[in-house]
């Protein structure tokens, strides 16, 4: 679940290596770091080459600063959700590194979705842009793990959130939704309401992994970072256009 600075420690994580608190709350400056330096190199590219490639450099640097772990459960939750399966063998799936038909076309329609998107996105706006959707898809999938269960906890206990509430967690994130909204200002004046939409985004689809699973696990968050960053590049495709 944890972006790739968090090998780095600058993203703390619990003795048994699973992110903490703490590093729930730090993810959307994380995201944003992330997607501000990815949007630096998209906007760089385009530069030099022509501003199709820019997306593609914006893009493929994203994945690589966060080592792929986030699309890594998007393509284990495009096997194990969609398939027609029980719970138990889903979560045996999103065990297995191998990717089947579903993660396959899974990749071909978000990536295809989200380069398309940053291709009608004037290269300038990459860095603003980017920074906006990796934080802000960060905070709202994160948010669910304070009202959803975990999937591998024990059946014979009542279903608990996946992390207990703890309000330094809280509000750090309320304060981070909050600098969003406010940060999303300056890309234009409907930015801000994507806000709310991707929260409402994350809920859902959290909600139906949970209907599928039984709970969350790390990669239905890499699952739902994915589906938000792509939705979001889509909106702000729609709304920064030239």
């Amino acid at each position: 679940m944890l972006d790739a600075l968090g090998a780095f420690s600058i993203v703390p994580v619990s003795r048994r290596g699973a992110p903490g608190p703490a590093a729930l709350a730090v993810l959307p400056a994380v995201g944003a770091l992330l997607g501000a330096t990815a949007g630096a190199v998209g906007w760089g590219a385009s530069r030099v080459l022509p501003e199709p490639l820019g997306a593609v450099a914006a893009f493929g640097a994203l994945t690589l600063l966060t080592g792929a772990i986030h699309l890594d459960g998007f393509l284990d939750g495009c096997d194990a959700f969609v398939a027609s399966v029980s719970p138990q063998r889903r979560l045996e799936i999103l065990k297995d590194p191998r990717h089947g038909t579903f993660a396959v076309a899974g990749m071909f329609l978000a990536g295809s979705a989200s380069l398309a998107a940053l291709a009608a996105i004037p290269p300038a706006r990459y860095p603003a842009a980017l920074a906006f959707t990796a934080a802000l898809a960060r905070a709202a999938a994160v948010a669910g793990a304070f009202v959803f269960p975990g999937a591998r906890g024990r059946p014979e206990k009542p279903r608990r959130p996946h992390y207990r509430a703890d309000a330094g967690v809280a509000i750090v994130l309320g304060g981070s939704l909050a600098v969003l909204v406010l940060g999303g200002r300056p890309l234009g004046r409907n930015v801000p309401a994507l806000v709310p939409s991707a929260l409402l985004g994350a809920f859902a689809c959290e909600a139906w992994i949970v209907s599928r699973l039984g709970g969350l696990t790390g990669d239905a968050y890499g699952f739902t970072i994915v589906v938000l960053e792509t939705k979001l590049f889509v909106a702000l495709a729609a709304l920064l256009r030239e």
